[in-house]
């Protein structure tokens, strides 16, 4: 067609190469097929594709912005209950204070020396500073402790918290008390978590570890002060007499007392 229309290419074909007389009808005819058929056979499939892929696409672009709108939709809640938490210890924090500084107000109207004066204040604040400390940690009793130095207690630790299905993130891992000479027991370890809500989700979880294999004498438990640890000392020794007195009931600590029940009945929650 080139060859007859004494052209190099098709961009230098115009419009006036096509009516001359030298071209017959029925040879444009024949061009104009050949035409139609390249058309039909690459061009319009070609279009077609790249209808779809552009239709696929756009979809796809909707999907991700909308999936984009989701997760900041997600952050800002996230944001509001971080901030809702903060503000609850807050006003835990505030509610403990108030009510230690009630406790010392008598106190002062009874004219009492500034030094003494000073010193419950001082008191009543590192006490409530100590609460809010011990909230944040976690006891474990009974893992093996190893004598020599490099003890990998972090790695211990959240191998006992895989066995109960918590993750939390562990801020400090330290042994408690001194390790007396002859002493085999294990002493026992003290980890901190970011904040008490994850402490209270892990002691939830911590009946889970007596059904495991290899950790029955392990124990885990909340951070007590001196008080607390007392009373629960107490609490054991009357258990120990209680069992013994009462062998065909079982006897259990629930909410900081003694609970019986029947073997056969139904378990007290």
């Amino acid at each position: 067609m080139y060859e007859e229309l004494n052209v190099h290419d098709g961009s230098s074909l115009k419009q006036n190469d096509f009516i001359k007389r030298t071209v017959p009808k029925e040879k444009l005819a024949q061009w104009l097929e050949t035409v139609c058929q390249i058309l039909d056979s690459y061009s319009v499939p070609l279009i077609r594709n790249a209808v779809g892929l552009i239709d696929r696409c756009s979809k796809r672009i909707d999907q991700l912005q909308n999936e984009k709108i989701g997760d900041q939709e997600k952050i800002i809640q996230l944001q509001a209950e971080i901030m809702e938490m903060k503000s609850n210890e807050l006003g835990e924090i505030k509610s403990t204070v108030q009510t230690e500084m009630k406790s010392f107000s008598s106190v002062l109207k009874k004219n009492t020396e500034p030094a003494i004066c000073h010193k419950t204040i001082k008191a009543a604040v590192k006490s409530v500073c100590d609460e809010e400390d011990r909230s944040k940690n976690v006891i474990v009793y009974g893992i093996e402790e190893i004598a020599a130095c490099g003890e990998d207690l972090l790695g211990r630790v959240e191998t006992v918290l895989h066995e109960i299905e918590e993750k939390p993130v562990v801020t400090d891992c330290v042994r408690v008390g001194i390790k007396k000479s002859g002493d085999k027991r294990p002493r026992p370890v003290k980890f901190s978590l970011r904040n008490a809500d994850h402490v209270a989700q892990v002691l939830r979880s911590a009946k889970k570890l007596h059904t495991k294999e290899g950790y029955r004498s392990v124990y885990i438990c909340p951070d007590r002060n001196v008080q607390e640890r007392k009373h629960l000392k107490t609490l054991i020794e009357q258990l120990r007499v209680r069992r013994k007195s009462e062998p065909n009931r079982t006897h259990v600590i629930r909410n900081n007392k003694i609970v019986s029940f029947d073997i056969n009945s139904v378990r007290p929650d």
